[in-house]
């Protein structure tokens, strides 16, 4: 429990997602609270990106909603001030025209304005303390490594200073030591700032260390929630099991692994 865990700065409420006939997600609730961070977790399909992209308003929920309790009434870029998005992938969202020292310029200039050498100031600040170099600065993206391109995003994303990062498999993509890398530096971030994390991954082991509390999605729906270790360490639900269960290990049963899958499926058939 952090000091700042009092003080909800979102909620979702019953939040739902139809694509056609296809409900993605089902009454999907919960609240972050300051320097908090809720890990979102479920297979492919289950959910969980489709209800990120709603909190940030990347998609608009087909019913119920999300707020923002210390801020209710931010839209457009004050919404953008409060919420930030991490991807797999960030390589997408740099203009591949501009260099990282400018696309981390770029929304500071949008939102605080001020001189510009004052943010070529804030630019090195922001490149410093997620562990990039001025030179690192003056390439375009596609000359950095993934980590290095992660990284970037993870300092565009702090100058705005947003209290709340929702990360989707923000880490899925990099090598297992610029991972652990990543993970550190989030950590830091999260304690030293009060900023929350909302952070959606399939990789248990990645949530167990970068997460307080935890919802587990299977088709669209929550099927269990609570503190990360008691969730992990105790599974209620068969589906959280199954998960558990699926990360390999000496001794893991592939037979046992389908037969339980075939049960649980069974047990939700119409």
């Amino acid at each position: 429990m952090n000091e700042h865990s009092s003080q909800v700065i979102l909620r979702a409420d019953q939040l739902t997602k139809r694509f056609g006939q296809t409900t993605a997600v089902a009454d999907v609730s919960f609240s972050l609270c300051r320097g908090g961070s809720l890990g979102v977790v479920g297979e492919s399909g289950s959910g969980k990106s489709t209800t990120a992209r709603m909190v940030v308003g990347l998609e608009r929920p087909t019913s119920g909603r999300t707020y923002f309790p210390g801020t209710p009434n931010a839209r457009g870029r004050d919404a953008a001030r409060v919420v930030q998005m991490i991807f797999q992938d960030p390589y997408h969202s740099f203009d591949p025209r501009l260099t990282i020292g400018q696309a981390i310029e770029e929304p500071l200039r949008l939102h605080f304005g001020g001189a510009k050498s004052e943010r070529r100031k804030r630019v090195g600040e922001l490149l410093d303390q997620v562990g990039l170099s001025a030179k690192q600065a003056d390439a375009m993206p596609r000359a950095l490594s993934g980590g290095q391109r992660q990284r970037a995003a993870i300092a565009r994303a702090l100058g705005i200073r947003p209290q709340i990062l929702v990360l989707d498999e923000a880490v899925a993509a990099l090598d297992v030591s610029i991972q652990a890398q990543v993970l550190v530096l989030l950590d830091e971030i999260r304690r030293e700032t009060g900023m929350a994390f909302l952070f959606v991954s399939h990789d248990l082991a990645v949530v167990r260390y970068i997460t307080q509390d935890i919802i587990v999605m299977r088709n669209g729906r929550v099927v269990e929630s609570g503190a990360t270790e008691g969730v992990l360490a105790a599974p209620q639900h068969p589906y959280t099991r199954l998960l558990l269960d699926s990360v390999p290990r000496k001794g893991w049963d592939l037979g046992r692994l389908r037969a339980d899958r075939l049960a649980l499926d069974a047990t939700e058939a119409p």
